[in-house]
């Protein structure tokens, strides 16, 4: 067992600059980390609440881990104390207290993550949080800070018409202030924020911080410009110049921004792009694929589906599946007929064979010159022979012709082979 200090990720949900009361320590499954892959399951989950709650005290959030590793030049104060809470996706530091100090800290972003010290087994399941720190050297790879700037999405009333985002963004300050009157001393900024996707947390009370406008006031009530959205969207790809935002904040802004998107059953453009990707991905082709190459790809599997549909008969894909899949068994049951088929056609052939050829020798049809001539000529052949071939008489010798016979066996064999007549052969040969 050993007691480990790890830089570790916070999943926060995007708000202002004030520091979190909820915070998740540990997500479940493996933590990938500089150091190493650490795991957090269910009985690691147990173990540590299990002595969480045996210590029967608040955990404490220090500075630089000074609490385990303390100084030696004045006191180690705390930043916070907080309790365990187990959730659906992790174990979360709740209840979180942080001091005015660590606030300040937070809030001018001297400090951005956060640094759990805790005790695993040798197989590096994590079993005991011993506290957090304020860090801003993380172990834990790809984090998210912990003061958040993406504004929070929030639900409302969706109106369209004509976008001027200036003469929103000053009825939103009215809106906004005190007294109704716009000023920057009047602004209640908390309330100004949730007209935009992102503002600079470090800077809150400066107009200048806040970016991607996208609400509207109407009749004293805030609500959401869908051409407002629209724009923000725009800007966030690039439309009207590359938006000054953290690539840690990136992801949270355009979520907000889909979300409103989804409002009206719509999908935000780079929600678009990724399923055009996964498309192009099914249809065979490249992620820069275009327009025409995937309408093409799509023409060519639309017009194959009506050849399948027309020669089924059904309409339904799962029918048609069933309909291919009989033909295709059918398909081979007819290959393994015919094979089988072929094969019985050769045997009968071979007997039949060696019987024609047994009984033209018994016949005397069949001299031993030709016997093996008449294994390997075809079936048709040796039948045609044997039909004109005359009997003949073995002498043990080469054999002559019969008296008055003017062609010999052989000859005669080559003559139903050629396809000739024996008036002509004879002429050749120079007989009469």
């Amino acid at each position: 067992m050993g007691v480990l200090r790890l830089a570790a990720g916070l999943e926060l949900a995007p708000g202002g600059s004030d520091p979190p009361r909820a915070f998740r320590i540990f997500p479940f499954g493996e933590i990938e980390t500089t150091k190493g892959v650490f795991r957090f399951d269910e009985e690691a989950a147990r173990q540590v609440m299990e002595a969480w709650r045996d210590y029967g005290n608040r955990l404490p959030i220090d500075y630089e881990h000074q609490i385990v590793d303390p100084v030696a030049n004045g006191p180690v104060p705390a930043a916070g104390w907080f309790d365990l809470e187990l959730r659906e996706d992790g174990l979360w530091a709740a209840n979180v207290e942080w001091t005015p100090k660590a606030r300040e800290f937070l809030k001018n972003r001297e400090y951005r993550y956060f640094s759990p010290t805790f005790r695993v087994d040798d197989g590096r399941r994590i079993i005991e949080l011993i506290n957090v720190a304020l860090v801003n050297l993380p172990a834990t790879k790809r984090m998210e800070p912990l003061v958040a700037k993406a504004v929070p999405y929030e639900e409302g009333e969706v109106v369209d018409g004509a976008w001027d985002a200036d003469a929103a963004v000053a009825r939103v300050r009215r809106w906004a202030s005190r007294d109704g009157s716009g000023s920057k001393e009047t602004i209640d900024w908390r309330r100004y924020r949730r007209a935009f996707a992102w503002f600079d947390a470090a800077n809150p009370e400066n107009f200048g911080s806040y970016k991607l406008p996208h609400h509207d006031v109407r009749d004293g009530r805030l609500v959401i410009h869908r051409r407002g959205v629209i724009a923000a969207a725009a800007a966030l790809m690039g439309a009207r110049g590359v938006v000054e935002i953290p690539e840690a904040d990136l992801g949270a802004v355009k979520s907000h921004i889909a979300r409103h998107y989804h409002q009206w059953g719509e999908k935000a453009p780079w929600e678009r792009e990724e399923k055009m990707k996964v498309l192009l991905k099914a249809l065979g082709l490249k992620e820069d694929a275009g327009e025409a190459e995937a309408l093409e790809a799509l023409t060519r599997l639309k017009g194959a589906l009506e050849e399948v549909q027309a020669l089924t008969g059904k309409e339904d894909t799962a029918e048609m599946l069933g309909v291919i899949r009989a033909w295709k068994e059918g398909a081979a049951r007819a290959e393994a007929v015919e094979a089988e088929v072929k094969k019985l056609m050769a045997e009968l052939e071979v007997k039949e064979r060696a019987a024609l050829i047994e009984a033209a020798k018994q016949e005397g049809k069949l001299p031993p010159a030709l016997e093996g001539w008449a294994k390997e000529v075809p079936l048709a052949t040796l039948k045609a022979y044997l039909e004109h071939a005359p009997k003949h008489v073995e002498t043990g010798g080469k054999k002559e012709p019969e008296k008055g016979q003017a062609l010999s066996d052989e000859e005669r064999a080559v003559i139903v082979q050629l396809g000739l007549k024996e008036d002509d052969f004879l002429k050749a040969k120079g007989g009469k």
